[in-house]
């Protein structure tokens, strides 16, 4: 068999799907009070309220007067809210929480500090120093550094927002595989490539304390889990298949979480890896011109999902993606080398950091006109299921034809494939 475990993973996706349509979660102790000691690994400033991660549950304080710090082993007493059934408009809130991790709210009453985990509360500082000093350097253009390196995008503007999703280039401002793969470039230039044991354990270290200082979201566990077995393959110098690495890390996620299916973020993570490694070379062989090729790939098997999701078609994003994907790496390596320098020298790192904001503010400046031009996206009021389904059927019938088509050309000896 070709790929093993690309059909290990449909099976699994397929128990999935089964489990999480006939499972409930506990709903006994619905609003009443419940009482949960747990370490703090992660919090989120909304606008609102503040979120803390403990654990399997999600903590809510609407006071926002508690201030608690990621490492904190705390007892919490608040009111417990099962998710399941959760439902706002058309959006299925429970279903997105159960995809992250979570199996329910409680709503933050007291709370007593009994302990400290050491790991959690060095990376919740260093966390808290990356945001404080893009904050200083960078005011204004802080929130899309922020985003672009701790995945905090609860601070950027609605007209933000806006902008990256009329021009298609939200995928910048989510950590993803894009900028997994500019750290790990950038950690194994420091360390001299990865062609001894303990640099690729180095390399292994420092993604997984950045994955839990981040916060262990699926795309972003998706994301550095591929590029980490990537690594490790170049390693023991064995050729891969991407298709191959990505079936085994979703096995492994959804083992983990059933629900994981659910969330959009994985969705188009998972599906846009997919899309580059099978429909990448075909396109790049046609066109020749390796970022169209990479743009026009990634969205063969995401614009589906982006259309029901979302309720549009993005029309410019090869060209927004043109102008905004080759300057990310440079803008991530030189937030990441001025905040660094920052205590050493703030001279140096805010001439760095004026630098680059005239980058930020012109990409900025080129995606609002792309965003205002009437044809750069098409709303759709009611996106209907039955084209997505018909879209991957077409699509997923096409590669299972071209599969076969390989299959039956190594069987007759007329090409190689490894093993």
């Amino acid at each position: 068999m070709r790929r093993p475990l690309l059909v290990i993973f449909i099976f699994i996706m397929c128990i999935s799907f089964i489990y999480t349509n006939n499972k409930s979660l506990d709903k006994t102790y619905n609003d009443d009070t419940v009482e949960i000691i747990s370490v703090i690994e992660n919090k989120k400033e909304k606008q609102k309220y503040y979120e803390y991660k403990l654990g399997e549950f999600l903590v809510i304080d609407y006071t926002k007067s508690k201030n608690l710090k990621i490492g904190s082993k705390i007892k919490v007493v608040g009111k417990f809210k099962s998710i399941d059934d959760m439902n706002y408009e058309d959006f299925n809130y429970g279903r997105y929480l159960k995809s992250v991790g979570y199996k329910g709210l409680i709503y933050i009453n007291k709370y007593e500090i009994i302990g400290t985990n050491l790991l959690y509360k060095k990376l919740g500082n260093l966390k808290t120093y990356i945001r404080n000093t893009t904050r200083y350097l960078y005011k204004k253009n802080s929130d899309f550094i922020n985003s672009l390196t701790l995945g905090e995008k609860e601070q950027l503007t609605k007209e933000e927002n806006e902008m990256f999703s009329r021009t298609g280039t939200s995928h910048i401002i989510a950590i993803s595989g894009l900028h997994t793969g500019i750290l790990c470039i950038l950690v194994s230039f420091i360390i001299g490539g990865i062609n001894r044991f303990y640099k690729l354990l180095i390399l292994i270290v420092v993604m997984g304390l950045y994955c839990l200082m981040i916060g262990t979201a699926p795309s972003v566990v998706r994301a550095i889990s591929f590029v980490i077995i990537l690594y490790i393959a170049v390693f023991l110098d064995r050729k891969r298949d991407g298709m191959s690495v990505l079936s085994l890390v979703g096995i492994f996620l959804m083992i983990n979480n059933p629900y994981i299916i659910y969330n959009i973020s994985f969705q188009l993570s998972f599906l846009a890896t997919l899309s580059i490694i099978y429909f990448y070379g075909y396109i790049n062989y046609v066109i020749k011109l390796k970022l169209i090729s990479l743009t026009l790939a990634s969205n063969v098997l995401t614009l589906p999902i982006i259309y029901y999701n979302f309720k549009g078609i993005p029309i410019i994003s090869i060209i927004s993606n043109i102008i905004v994907v080759p300057f990310i790496g440079i803008i991530i390596y030189m937030s990441i080398i001025s905040i660094t320098i920052f205590k050493m020298n703030i001279g140096i790192a805010k001439i760095i950091a004026y630098f680059n904001m005239i980058i930020i503010n012109n990409i900025y400046f080129l995606l609002n006109i792309l965003s205002d031009l009437d044809f750069a996206y098409i709303e759709i009021d009611n996106p209907s299921m039955v084209y997505v389904i018909t879209y991957y059927i077409a699509v997923f019938s096409y590669m299972i034809y071209k599969e076969l088509k390989v299959m039956k050309e190594q069987t007759n000896e007329l090409q190689g494939y490894y093993k």
